[in-house]
């Protein structure tokens, strides 16, 4: 009996320890996100000062100064940056409505509950190491978790020789493989593996879209099993960070870090709230029901095979497919070079390019997109803007001006919690990590230039050099080979 009374004396003082550890983490994590808000406010009041956006210039008169022509081309220039509204709502909304340091997700589900999930990554099976290492990695993760009911899918174009394994299954496309609309790169791999002969997963399935360099989190995979055991969804996604593992390359690891704010902010709010992919999809740490998966296909021709992800998005959304947002994070890597980093880039505009210009997506379904991508092609004529507005000022209603101003503000601040996100003081330091926030601020302006480079040169080449592929290992970038039909 003394032992019986023993351990319940110790279960109880455990469930008092543990609930108070609770109390104290969800009351840091509401401090940061007022702090982090504070910081978001503080940009935007910096910006306005910094360029006087509430002063009166009602006195001026810009046609007698500049001529007529001078000040349309002015009028025009300073129109730019309102493209950027929708996209800059939308993160706000984000950020003020939602827990920006939540807390480490809890199972929601019993395990028998969970649904069956497979990991499936398409590679080209130029980086052989890194596909088994990474795969070994995340099977452990998984385990570690306390997930045992999934299985990890490798699609190549070339043989990984992968250990046999029961988790692991390893499908190579076959050279001859065509799909009925000439889909090219990833679409048509991902389209191979829904082959009635080829696919081994049932409807009530679960799949989760991972890139060849991510890596799981112990959070991200109790996020998978809450969503897909919840059906929080039809399709869902998460936050990415590029600053966990090994850095290559400092330079496009902070550039990369506003990808992760927008991930807690715009992406989060439109999958969670309005539970649609408003502003396009990433091509990784993607969950869906196979069911879901097999009615969409990837088959979206030559121009859909440059962002199959964002078509596959839009035309589920079009469908009618429900939106939601995976909690915990995963890792992923940057690009290794601003090269790299370009390419990267060109690719993605030209993908949302052809998407915009599709008649297969309904204008509801991409109304979101036109906007902010009209303002990437034109972001030379944003950046233009910081110094012209100095030099040839012309008069604008103050609201306006302000509105402005504050887009400005949330851009940097987008920059700089990014990269406070993602860098750990608990692996960096303190000072290591101010010093890598100063230097995400200072690199902003080679973001904008890089950005509106990679825009640019899309506009010139567009599908010149096929569907590049970033270094993933310290090796030579390799692009997929051009097709003999042009995607133009």
């Amino acid at each position: 009996m003394s032992i019986l009374r023993s351990a319940e004396a110790y279960a109880r003082q455990r469930v008092r320890s543990v609930a108070k550890h609770n109390v104290i983490e969800h009351m840091l994590s509401i401090f940061q996100h007022v702090l982090s808000i504070m910081l978001l406010i503080f940009c935007i009041v910096i910006f306005n000062w910094v360029f006087r956006t509430n002063q009166d210039q009602s006195h001026m008169t810009p046609v007698e100064w500049y001529g007529y022509s001078a000040s349309v081309f002015l009028y025009l220039l300073r129109s730019i940056p309102y493209l950027s509204v929708p996209f800059a709502v939308t993160n706000i909304l984000g950020f003020v409505t939602m827990n920006l340091w939540p807390t480490a997700p809890k199972l929601q589900v019993s395990k028998t509950k969970i649904p069956f999930l497979c990991f499936r990554i398409v590679t080209r099976g130029l980086f052989p190491d890194l596909v088994k290492s990474n795969v070994k990695i995340n099977i452990d993760v998984c385990y570690k978790a306390g997930l045992d009911n999934f299985k990890f899918e490798v699609v190549t174009d070339n043989p990984l020789n992968l250990p046999k394994s029961a988790l692991i299954r390893e499908l190579v496309v076959p050279e001859t493989y065509v799909t009925r609309n000439n889909s090219f790169f990833k679409a048509r791999a991902l389209h191979y593996c829904l082959q009635s002969e080829i696919n081994i997963l049932s409807d009530d399935d679960w799949l989760v879209h991972l890139d060849e360099e991510t890596i799981l989190t112990e959070g991200s995979v109790i996020g998978l099993a809450n969503f897909a055991g919840q059906e929080l969804g039809s399709i869902g996604q998460g936050v990415i960070t590029y600053a966990n593992e090994e850095v290559v390359n400092w330079w496009t690891t902070l550039l990369d870090s506003v990808r992760v704010s927008v991930d807690f902010g715009m992406m989060r709010f439109c999958f969670k709230r309005l539970n649609c992919p408003a502003f396009g999809f990433k091509g990784s740490y993607i969950i869906v029901k196979v069911s879901v998966e097999k009615k969409i296909g990837f088959d979206f021709g030559p121009r859909g095979s440059i962002a199959e992800d964002v078509v596959f998005a839009l035309t589920a959304w079009k469908m009618g497919y429900k939106f939601n947002f995976v909690e915990g994070e995963m890792w992923e890597k940057s690009p290794f070079s601003l090269v790299d980093y370009v390419k990267q880039r060109k690719r993605w505009f030209v993908g949302h390019m052809y998407t915009i210009l599709s008649s297969e997506i309904p204008l509801k379904c991409k109304l979101w997109l036109i906007p902010t991508d009209l303002g990437w092609l034109l972001l030379f004529g944003n950046i233009l803007n910081f110094p012209v507005s100095f030099v040839f000022p012309i008069p604008m209603p103050i609201a306006l001006n302000v509105i402005a101003g504050s887009m400005g503000g949330l851009m940097i601040f987008l920059f700089i919690f990014g990269s406070i996100k993602s860098i750990s003081i608990r692996k960096y330091g303190l000072i290591r990590k101010v010093l890598f926030i100063l230097w995400t601020v200072i690199s902003i302006p080679l973001a904008a230039c890089l950005d509106a480079s990679a825009s640019l040169y899309g506009v010139i080449t567009r599908d010149s050099g096929g569907f590049h592929i970033v270094e993933k290992e310290v090796k030579p970038a390799v692009s997929y080979p051009k097709t003999n039909e042009s995607i133009v």
